[in-house]
């Protein structure tokens, strides 16, 4: 069994070599079948003097009938038409070769790497050709009926196969590309519930902090107006102060556990981690590897204050992942950064479907980053563009009061909503 099995390894590795290596196993074809039909043609089996003897421009003509089958993935249609007007140029002069296996494998490529009226145009003229070739050749005796009948048949049947051989290649290729965006699409859906599930989080949050602070403060205000006359009094308004922040303390350590934590399986030493600033934008351009961003910052984001830095890095990964998941193929999506005169600027324009973005469902990237803006009281516009594409600007005060235009609408008009 190890002996068959290291044999099936052997042979395996040398066809797995020519899969890889589309052109070299087209370019070892067409050798082999050029060495073949030289050699045929050289030899002159031919003992009652049907065919031509060889000559220069016979070999010529017989290499050109075969040897174009190195190019039939990358020019299947061109390949297809030389070979087969050498075919029959030499069958009309009565040249010996392989006969029409060039012929055969032409239009298997034809059929198998090539689609749409520049392929049913050439189609139609090969078969015409072929057509007047075979009924000649049955006119004037070269060719019987049977001959004629089973010529056609295997020509028909190489395009066929290579037609249904291209047909399932698209098939299975479209598949794959429904399941890699079905996948993708629910990594962001679930990222989305996390995220409306973590902003619930944050409100509970809230109001644990409301209501420790509010009782906390009673407390320390009955503490302080006893003090003096009573200090029993005090003394257990102090402890239910004390008990109440243990309380809200531990309460608080729990929900921030959940928010920090980006999964179950994320490690205590990344949950201690730093949070993300603006200082940070190259690493973040280079996560981003499948969008073409050109970027332009200008001004120093490393002085900015925790608030800022934080929500404009926020702000700007969300601007970037509305990209990815509404604007569909882009080319180009500009990233402008700039600090200065107190405020921090933040532009992503896109040259993606814009207005006419595919609807996948309802979105909470602009709203959230509206609301993440107005807690540094900044602001938020996003729009289509004229033309088409997608731009988002960001403003976010730096200075100790908020600037008077803070304000940035787009050139629609501040929408509000994702695409």
């Amino acid at each position: 069994m190890a002996v068959i099995s290291e044999t099936s390894a052997a042979i395996g590795r040398p066809i797995g070599w020519l899969r890889t290596h589309e052109r070299a196993a087209d370019a070892l074809l067409a050798l082999l079948i050029t060495s073949l039909s030289v050699t045929f043609h050289l030899l002159d089996l031919d003992t009652d003097d049907k065919f031509r003897s060889a000559t220069w421009w016979t070999t010529l003509l017989i290499i050109a009938s075969v040897l174009p089958v190195a190019w039939r993935r990358g020019a299947p249609i061109t390949s297809g038409l030389f070979v087969v007007g050498a075919q029959i140029a030499a069958a009309l002069l009565d040249i010996d070769g392989t006969g029409f296996l060039g012929v055969v494998i032409a239009l298997y490529a034809i059929g198998a790497h090539s689609a749409g009226q520049h392929r049913t145009n050439a189609l139609w003229t090969i078969s015409v050709a072929l057509a007047l070739l075979f009924i000649t050749g049955v006119a004037v005796g070269e060719l019987d009926v049977g001959s004629f009948a089973s010529s056609t048949v295997i020509l028909v049947t190489a395009f066929v196969l290579g037609d249904n051989l291209r047909r399932r290649r698209e098939t299975a290729n479209s598949l794959i590309e429904r399941a890699e965006r079905a996948e993708r699409e629910h990594a962001l859906v679930t990222q989305q519930q996390i995220s409306i599930e973590r902003t619930r989080i944050a409100r509970e949050l809230h109001d644990i902090v409301a209501h420790s602070v509010s009782v906390m403060v009673i407390q320390a205000a009955a503490a302080r107006r006893n003090l003096a006359a009573s200090p029993d009094v005090a003394t257990a308004a102090l402890d239910n102060i004390e008990a109440t922040g243990r309380e809200a303390m531990n309460e608080l350590r729990g929900i921030l556990g959940v928010l920090r934590a980006d999964s179950r399986s994320v490690e205590s030493a990344d949950r201690r981690a730093p949070p993300p600033s603006m200082a940070e934008v190259a690493t973040l351009i280079e996560s981003a590897g499948d969008l073409p961003i050109t970027h332009s910052i200008s001004g120093d984001l490393d002085d900015l204050s925790a608030s800022v830095t934080l929500t404009g890095y926020r702000m700007l990964q969300e601007a970037l992942t509305n990209v990815r998941r509404h604007a569909g193929p882009v080319t180009d999506v500009r990233l402008t950064i700039e600090h200065a005169n107190g405020h921090l600027s933040i532009v992503v324009v896109d040259d993606g479907r814009g207005a006419a973005a595919d609807d996948l469902g309802p979105g909470y990237g602009i709203a959230g980053m509206h609301e993440r803006a107005l807690a540094v009281a900044g602001s938020v516009s996003a729009g289509p563009q004229p033309g088409g594409g997608w731009r988002v600007h960001i403003a976010l005060p730096t200075a100790s009061s908020p600037p008077t235009s803070a304000k940035w609408p787009s050139r629609s008009g501040a929408v509000q909503v994702d695409r």
